[in-house]
C-alpha cells in the first residue's frame, strides 16, 4: 500500500496537501518544512500506533490517501483539545466512493452500525478486525511498517540512542549484521567499495560480554571497530546495512530518511543517492527522503522532487504531479538539477503560466 497524498495541520503549522510517488526527494530552502514534513508523518504514525497518546492539549488535522491495488483509501481526522471531532474512512473502487467510517462530535457509524469509541481514541484503536474491517487493518498495517532514520544523527550507538522523531527499529550495526546471510554481507562489501570505502571483510566478534563488528580495509593493517570509522563512513555503512536489513525482514511500507547524504563528499553523496533510490524502486519500498545536498539533487531525477515553500506557518509543494509541464520544459534548458532549486526558474514559470 502506497501513500499518495498527505496533509497535516496543528496549532502553529500547516502542511498543505502534498503528493507522493514511489520514491520522493523533499528539497527546499532552510526552514522550508522538509524535516517538519517527515516529523509530521511520524507524529501521525505515532498517534495511530498509540505510541503518542492523545492528550487534552492536542489539536491536529491530518489526511492520508493510499493506493491499495485497484482501490484508494482516504482517512481524515480532526482533533481539538484531545477530542476527536471528525473521522472518516472512504474507499474508492471503480469510480465509486463508499464511506465506511463517519464520525462527528455526536455520533460514529462504522459500516452503517453505530459505535461509541472513547472521545480521545481513534476508531482503529478500538476496532481492529482483519475480516470485518479490512481497511482499518490495512491502515494500521501500513503504520506498523513505517520506519526510517535521521542520516546526520546516526551514531555508533544505533538509532535507538538517537534523539530522533522518526520511527526506528532500535537496531545497532551489530544486531543488524548478525541477521544478514553471507551473500548480503558480500553485497554490502561490494557497495562499500563502489562508494570508495575499500572494505575487504566484515566480521562479527563475540565473547561473553563483548559484541563487536570488525571492519577490514585494504591497505590498513589495523582492524577497525565501528568507533574507528569516520562519521561519514559510519553513517553510509549504517544506511546501506539498515536498508538490506529491512529488505530481509518485512519490507517497510514507507522509509523516511531525513538529511540524507549530508556531510558526504561528491563521490559518496552521488553514489549513495543513486543506490538508495534505485534499491527502493527495485524492492518496491516507498521512499521519502529530504536533503539540500546539491550533489545528491543532481543525480535524483527532478520528477521525484517535492519542492517545499513556506509562507508564514503554511507549507506548500510543487512537484511533477502538480506541475508536469514545468519539469518537462526544464529538462530542455540544459541547466543542472540543482539550478531548478537555486535559480529563479520556478518563479518565472509560475508568473507566466498562473
Amino acid at each position: 500500500m502506497k501513500l499518495l497524498r498527505f496533509a497535516y495541520k496543528e496549532k502553529d503549522w500547516e502542511l498543505k496537501e502534498v503528493n507522493f510517488q514511489s520514491v520522493n526527494l523533499l528539497v527546499g530552502k532552510n526552514a522550508s518544512g522538509k524535516s517538519k514534513t517527515i516529523q509530521s508523518l511520524n507524529v501521525v504514525v505515532a498517534y495511530l500506533l498509540q505510541q503518542k497518546e492523545i492528550s487534552s492539549s492536542d489539536g491536529f488535522n491530518f489526511f492520508l490517501y493510499f493506493e491499495k491495488g485497484e482501490e484508494f483509501i482516504s482517512y481524515r481526522v480532526k482533533c481539538v483539545g484531545g477530542v476527536i471531532l471528525f473521522e472518516e474512512i472512504k474507499v474508492q473502487k471503480e469510480g465509486q466512493d463508499e464511506i465506511l467510517l463517519q464520525r462527528n462530535k455526536e455520533s460514529t457509524t462504522l459500516h452503517g452500525m453505530a459505535i461509541n469509541p472513547p472521545k480521545n481514541k481513534l476508531t482503529p484503536h478500538v476496532r481492529r478486525d482483519t475480516v470485518s474491517y479490512p481497511y482499518i487493518e490495512a491502515i494500521m498495517q501500513w503504520a506498523e511498517h513505517v520506519c526510517g532514520q535521521r542520516f546526520n544523527e546516526t551514531d555508533i550507538w544505533g538509532d535507538s540512542h538517537t534523539d530522533s522523531y522518526i520511527q526506528a527499529h532500535g537496531k545497532n550495526l551489530y544486531t543488524m549484521i548478525k541477521t544478514l546471510p553471507n551473500d548480503r554481507i558480500e553485497y554490502i562489501k561490494e557497495l562499500a567499495n563502489q562508494l570508495d570505502y575499500p572494505l575487504t571483510d566484515i566480521r562479527l566478534f563475540e565473547s561473553k560480554d563483548i559484541h563487536k563488528i570488525l571492519f577490514y580495509e585494504k591497505g590498513v593493517n589495523q582492524v577497525l571497530l565501528d568507533s574507528d570509522l569516520s562519521k561519514g563512513m559510519f553513517r553510509t555503512l549504517h544506511l546501506i546495512i539498515y536498508l538490506e536489513y529491512l529488505i530481509q525482514q518485512d519490507c517497510p511500507s514507507l522509509l523516511l530518511i531525513d538529511d540524507v547524504c549530508e556531510g558526504l563528499d561528491y563521490n559518496r553523496s552521488t553514489q549513495l543517492g543513486k543506490y538508495l533510490f534505485q534499491r527502493c524502486e527495485e524492492q518496491d519500498i516507498q521512499l521519502i527522503a529530504s536533503s539540500n545536498d546539491s550533489f545528491l539533487m543532481d543525480v535524483v531525477d527532478t520528477r521525484y522532487w517535492n519542492i517545499l515553500f513556506r509562507q508564514g506557518s503554511e507549507v506548500s509543494s510543487i512537484n511533477y504531479l502538480t506541475h508536469p509541464q514545468l519539469f518537462d520544459e526544464f529538462v530542455y534548458t540544459g541547466l543542472s538539477n540543482f539550478d531548478l532549486f537555486s535559480s529563479d526558474y520556478i518563479d518565472r514559470y509560475l508568473l507566466n503560466h498562473e
